[in-house]
């Protein structure tokens, strides 16, 4: 394998490793973002229901209404409010209940004060707690998540592609004065052993490399004309 074909593949590979390591981060903070925001929505509208209904606002057949009439559109959240003592006092669905209560699960939140298997939580109105428990499928979020994927995907592809072409080039680019220092080598012949290769700088590695280069060639010329 040629030095300028390895290069390219140690550049593609060590670059696309670090391209692939921050598209990762960006996933995760994606979905720790979505994570956060989600339970935070349902917590707020958990206690929003809970108000309505325990102010006496708005009654439970309109709240129930309203919910089974939103979720055939969008995702609605399916909040339940329970007394300390297991005794439920309102359901959003109770026949279409995405959380199955129980008083185990109650104990602990009375126990934690609030607890994410999607949300429950204690909440006071008017100096007496309840059981709040807040539940919903996050559509929206995770079909962000799905196209910031798919995204992802494209970009890396993308990415690698260019990462690929750009250390081929720049591999050529870096090798090439080693080219040209081969190209003069192949010049110098038994018959003009006096030519010398030229030295562009002289404080970098090819630089010292033809002055060495060069230094041979000398010694081989004093060798050749002492034999001659």
């Amino acid at each position: 394998m040629k030095i300028r074909t390895a290069l390219t593949l140690k550049y593609t590979c060590i670059t696309a490793t670090i391209f692939l390591l921050c598209m990762v981060l960006i996933y995760l903070v994606s979905e720790h973002t979505r994570d956060q925001t989600f339970f935070r929505n349902l917590k707020s509208e958990g206690i929003t229901k809970a108000n309505l209904f325990l102010a006496g606002q708005v009654d439970a057949k309109t709240m129930q209404s309203v919910y089974l009439n939103n979720r055939k559109f969008i995702n609605e959240v399916e909040v339940a409010v329970y007394t300390t003592d297991f005794h439920m006092l309102y359901h959003d669905a109770i026949h279409n209940d995405i959380v199955k209560e129980t008083q185990v699960m109650i104990n602990e939140i009375i126990q934690k004060k609030e607890i994410e298997f999607h949300i429950g939580m204690v909440f006071q109105y008017k100096g007496k707690d309840y059981i709040v428990t807040a539940a919903a499928y996050d559509g929206y979020g995770y079909d962000n998540l799905v196209g910031l994927q798919e995204t992802l995907i494209c970009l890396f592809i993308i990415g690698l592609s260019l990462l690929f072409i750009a250390g081929y080039v720049l591999a050529r680019l870096s090798l090439k004065p080693i080219r040209n220092i081969v190209n003069e080598a192949e010049t110098i012949t038994a018959s003009h052993i006096d030519r010398r290769i030229p030295v562009k700088n002289e404080k970098d590695e090819l630089g010292e490399l033809t002055i060495a280069f060069n230094e041979l060639l000398k010694r081989l010329e004093i060798s050749f004309n002492s034999q001659k």
